[in-house]
């Protein structure tokens, strides 16, 4: 399984990828510090799960998601952010910031 982290907070992008690394079923972990890195920044990687904060710089979550998902229709969106109370539209779960997802669970979100 391949995760990209979209967050602007390089101190939660650090400890997920830590966090991440160390589940068996992920091969390769990348982050990118903004919804339009997460659109430019990634060729030739296919990421099969997006952790994608909603409130960053220049292009928020929810404008991003839905060009993320032109681009990886198969790919997973996990909304994981301090300002929203509940899973958007745009997102296929949600984790709020604060609370580190269960990366187990979040990984084997299909099986």
């Amino acid at each position: 399984m391949n995760v990209l982290v979209v967050d602007d907070d390089a101190t939660i992008g650090r400890v997920l990828t830590v966090a991440l690394a160390a589940e068996d079923e992920v091969d390769d972990v990348r982050v990118v510090t903004s919804g339009a890195a997460a659109l430019t920044g990634c060729s030739g990687f296919q990421p099969d799960l997006i952790i994608l904060d909603y409130w960053m710089p220049g292009m928020d979550g929810s404008e991003a998601a839905p060009r993320i998902r032109e681009m990886y229709p198969n790919a997973r969106i996990v909304a994981f952010s301090a300002a929203l109370d509940e899973k958007p539209q745009w997102a296929d779960d949600f984790y709020p910031k604060g609370d580190l997802p269960d990366l187990h669970v979040l990984v084997h979100l299909d099986d």
